[in-house]
């Protein structure tokens, strides 16, 4: 019983939170073209930031790899 309670209010809360974003409001606000060059900026940033980050645990991982082969192999 206290299984479909959770899952019942599970879905009403999820089900008020898809309302709350489906509703529309107008916005009165203005976005110049600048704006979209800042968007795309921040994306290639997002991106080129986490190729180098990903590049950087990769090589840490490949490095620990050989580390433990190698000790493997002087056994």
């Amino acid at each position: 019983m206290k299984v479909r309670k959770k899952k019942k209010g599970i879905y009403l809360k999820l089900t008020f939170f898809f309302l709350f974003f489906l509703q529309t409001t107008e916005s009165y606000a203005y976005l110049d073209p600048g704006t979209g060059s800042v968007i795309l900026q921040a994306i290639i940033a997002f991106v080129a930031g986490t190729i180098t980050v990903i590049t950087v645990y990769w090589a840490k991982l490949k490095q620990s790899i050989k580390k433990i082969f190698s000790k493997l192999k002087k056994k």
